[in-house]
């Protein structure tokens, strides 16, 4: 652009014009970038589209899932991208104890932790809730718990799921018990359309439709929790 006006100005066109020229020289290259970066987004658009089937279609787990992924690869890394973001924001520098409920959990925390930049260890609770009338700290089996103190500290629960709620709700109460310095939940998926509890997490990747998913530490029967998406399990399988 700059040559261009310096070269009107050897052969004697005024500065001012040679000035508008190369004004009008920049105009017109943002206008064809635009138009370039529009061309490759409408190109983008159907290969997004038909990716929720293709990564189905690819898959060895396809003969039990619906043909379109319900979250797929890039669905789950913005919900992480957001959800550590919330983190970071609301803790800073406190120091926090990232609490992962097992077995599902594992793939979503060990993204999640990667991401979260403030202060934090990460430990491990295996626990299950009774069918009980009310919603207590002594409702909850622990199956395997904490590896340290927790009392006085930051605790944030993460589930790759929530759906009735009551084993969240129960963890709460337990933590609470505990005399932690503070409580709060975190879970990739919420299945709201289930909730039995008046429990609502405090940080959501998404709503999940009221469907038998699996991938991303989900599983069925002990399978599927090494796909890298959420897929729905064929109803016809299971119903």
């Amino acid at each position: 652009m700059f040559a261009s006006a310096r070269r009107l100005l050897s052969v004697g066109v005024p500065a001012a014009a040679a000035s508008v020229l190369a004004s009008n020289r920049a105009s017109c290259d943002e206008s064809r970038l635009a138009a370039l970066e529009r061309r490759v987004a409408a190109l983008e658009q159907p290969a997004r589209a038909n990716s929720r089937s293709d990564g189905v279609a690819s898959s060895w787990a396809k003969a039990v899932l619906s043909p379109d992924v319900l979250f797929s690869e890039r669905d789950l890394e913005t919900m992480i991208d957001s959800l550590a973001a919330q983190i970071t924001r609301d803790y800073g520098d406190e120091e926090l104890v990232v609490v992962g409920l097992l077995d599902g959990v594992f793939m979503f925390l060990a993204d999640l932790s990667r991401k979260i930049d403030t202060p934090h260890t990460v430990d491990f609770i295996a626990a299950s809730s009774y069918g009980l009338g009310t919603v207590s700290s002594g409702n909850v089996k622990i199956k395997k718990d904490s590896s340290f103190p927790l009392a006085g500290k930051h605790v944030l629960i993460v589930d790759e799921m929530c759906d009735s709620g009551r084993t969240m709700a129960s963890l709460k109460e337990l933590m609470k018990q505990r005399q932690v310095k503070s409580v709060k939940t975190c879970v990739l998926l919420d299945k709201v359309s289930r909730r039995t509890e008046d429990i609502r997490p405090d940080y959501v990747g998404a709503v999940c439709p009221d469907e038998f998913v699996v991938g991303y530490g989900m599983d069925w029967g002990g399978k599927y929790r090494s796909l890298p998406f959420v897929g729905v399990v064929r109803k016809e399988l299971y119903s």
